[in-house]
């Protein structure tokens, strides 16, 4: 795989983050740990973008990735992996209704993105179903995830039409691919913005940037998200189950490194809703147990590189 974007790959990348640049950075002293992402939703799929992955060519997956990326900078939480990518990748001639939401069952956790609207695609272990998320009862439940969670309530998945030729493993493939193109992007934002803070925090009469121990430590951070963003962009590219388990694993260590180390290169200041980190650092702390924890995603890459 060639690593540099093609052409259209960054018009594409350009287009979107311009589109994410006009609906605002963080604000400081937010009073929410959640930013809405309605509009930015409304403008990705007025303009097209949820179709980029539309069909199986790998420019599509890529694109789709690429996308992902630019919106997991946004301060608004904003659901995109599911809809660009996840689905056209498991029902390209479908048209489901957004938002969409990935679950596995058991049922009985809270889920990213779920409200009273959209469409679910679950992973039963066995089969993966979609269902009408009008047609069910949903509970918000209340985090400081920076996203929009809910919970199903007395769900029954008997009437849930099954996605007819898509096996679980599939959709668990994109799912991860997806996982690791947002991770890789929110944690290059949170280690931008603790860059930015070490570079202007002073202590013993000079900037705390400036000893080797935190320079040392975030360009372990540096180092590990650059990994993530291609390894994610590999698995789009290859459609390999394998390559994807890989990158979530990657992501899922990733992630880890990177909250701990911003929090703590930001201090008391970085776990206050005072300052923006948490729009980000929070998130990774919620995706690095989506889907399971690093070990999950190793194991399935082991098996599939050694069987």
């Amino acid at each position: 795989m060639d690593f540099d974007l093609t052409e259209d790959q960054r018009a594409l990348l350009t287009a979107v983050e311009r589109l994410v640049e006009r609906h605002g950075g963080a604000p400081a002293g937010a009073d929410s740990y959640i930013l809405s992402g309605a509009e930015l939703e409304r403008d990705l799929e007025d303009g097209g973008y949820y179709d980029v992955a539309r069909g199986q060519d790998a420019d599509g997956a890529v694109g789709a990735a690429l996308l992902v990326e630019a919106v997991a900078r946004s301060p608004r939480a904003a659901e995109v992996g599911a809809s660009a990518l996840v689905a056209p990748k498991l029902a390209p001639t479908l048209s489901l209704p957004r938002p969409i939401i990935l679950a596995a069952t058991p049922l009985d956790g809270a889920v990213r993105f779920l409200g009273s609207r959209g469409t679910a695609v679950i992973d039963t272990g066995t089969d993966v179903r979609v269902l009408d998320l009008s047609t069910c009862r949903t509970a918000a439940v209340d985090t400081p995830f920076a996203y929009p969670f809910g919970r199903f309530v007395d769900l029954d998945l008997k009437n849930a039409p099954v996605l007819a030729d898509v096996a679980p493993d599939l959709m668990r493939q994109w799912w991860r691919v997806a996982l690791a193109a947002e991770i890789g992007a929110v944690a290059q934002v949170a280690l931008d913005m603790t860059v930015d803070y070490v570079k202007a925090r002073r202590q013993f009469n000079r900037p705390i940037g400036s000893f080797q121990a935190i320079q040392h430590r975030l360009s372990e951070c540096a180092t590990m998200i650059h990994g993530t963003r291609i390894l994610a962009r590999r698995a789009a590219w290859t459609g390999d189950g394998a390559d994807a388990a890989f990158a979530a694993a990657h992501a899922k260590e990733t992630a880890a490194k990177v909250h701990y180390d911003t929090h703590q290169f930001h201090g008391a200041m970085g776990v206050t809703l005072e300052h923006p980190l948490h729009f980000w650092s929070y998130r990774l702390k919620c995706l690095q147990g989506e889907m399971g924890g690093y070990m999950a995603h190793a194991k399935e890459a082991a098996d599939a590189f050694w069987p």
